[in-house]
């Protein structure tokens, strides 16, 4: 079997990483336009039990290339959960899920010892161990080069469909395959709709921003303030660490609908925002650095996958954020549908055509469907 991938993101490098050890021919295009840099989240903790579902299916999925690549992709985190006490009783419900997914959760009453500062009364603080994971994405993309029977191929995509069939061309060159996978991440509706397709996808800026501070050694979730924060995951930490200092990146999920590549550069207005709610839980913290990038959404917020026109054009995307928590299970979805031609259960709850063909032109962007307290 021959597949071509067009983007080396997230899902990308996953999907590549499965296909290439189940001795797929995989050809790997990417445009270099947005990678990370830094280790990403997982978590399960998240708010859907289908969600639930598809992260822990996604430990698993980095745990088999922990064992196969002879690397450590993942690194344990505990993670403290703030939501006002009037969301409690519906956080309630999901703790038993959270458990069943492997993580230990438990209600504590003071977060002054792990150096964090009450920012309103009524406040619930949730410690979780064996729920999230720093996932070190680098090192997967790295990899992937050193394959045999990867070929990786630097350049943008265009896709031709006409007379039931799908062309692949990347600097000049037509690229074979028996099937097409366009997982490009904010690009896609760039890559559809120059190809002449429509997908249900919007895409908008992203900002971060990172602070130096007291050290941490958790994930927080804030639900408050509406803001999560994390170490950077670099080898700095643990030189600062010994002088007990961290570097935090902080974000809000506030969005700003727009084309990638439209943008340049982070808002002001969301770096006050930010930096105001960080000082507000850590105290001292100073700004060191900001980046932005591209994230898109489906009208319903949940990631969709599933072919496109032909059953040899595959889309994965949608993934607001998220694609870490729960991306990989969603390749390893596709892996299955490549090999077996039928989707799994646990995918079918994100096929793309539960939207018909008639979805909206645009949308406002809502919740995001990890988020607790809505």
């Amino acid at each position: 079997m021959d597949v071509v991938i067009i983007g080396g993101g997230i899902t990308g490098t996953v999907l590549t990483h499965l296909l290439a050890m189940r001795s797929v021919h995989v050809t790997l295009v990417d445009a270099g336009l947005q990678k990370p840099r830094y280790p990403l989240i997982h978590s399960k903790l998240l708010r859907f039990h289908e969600d639930i579902t598809l992260s822990k299916i996604s430990e698993e999925v980095y745990l088999e290339l922990s064992r196969k690549l002879g690397i450590k992709v993942l690194q344990p985190m505990d993670s403290i959960t703030v939501i006002p006490s009037e969301c409690y009783s519906d956080t309630a419900k999901l703790i038993n899920l959270w458990h069943e997914a492997g993580a230990r959760v438990k209600v504590i009453n003071d977060i002054g010892k792990y150096g964090l500062k009450k920012a309103a009364n009524n406040e619930v603080y949730i410690l979780s161990s064996d729920g999230d994971n720093l996932v070190n994405y680098v090192q997967l993309m790295r990899r992937i080069r050193k394959y045999n029977n990867v070929r990786y191929v630097e350049g943008k995509a265009r896709v031709n469909v006409s007379n039931d069939s799908v062309e692949v061309v990347v600097n000049d060159r037509t690229l074979h395959g028996d099937y097409y996978i366009i997982t490009a991440g904010a690009w896609n509706s760039t890559v559809a709709r120059d190809a002449g397709l429509r997908v249900p996808l919007l895409p908008y800026k992203c900002q971060a921003a990172a602070f130096l501070s007291r050290r941490i050694n958790y994930i927080l979730y804030d639900y408050v303030l509406d803001i999560y924060m994390r170490p950077l995951g670099s080898t700095m930490d643990h030189v600062l660490g010994l002088s007990g200092l961290s570097i935090v990146v902080g974000g809000d999920g506030n969005s700003k609908t727009t084309e990638p590549g439209k943008e340049e550069g982070v808002d002001r207005e969301f770096l006050n925002e930010v930096s105001s709610k960080v000082m507000s839980r850590l105290g001292n913290a100073f700004l060191i650095g900001s980046r932005f990038g591209y994230c898109e959404v489906t009208p319903d917020m949940r990631p969709a996958v599933g072919t496109l026109d032909l059953s040899n054009l595959v889309f994965m995307g949608g993934f607001d954020g998220y694609g870490a928590e729960v991306g990989p299970a969603l390749a390893l979805a596709l892996t299955e549908y490549l090999f077996n031609g039928s989707w799994p259960g646990y995918a079918k709850p994100y096929l793309i055509d539960r939207f018909g063909n008639n979805w909206p032109s645009t949308w406002d962007i809502s919740t995001e469907a990890h988020e607790l307290c809505v």
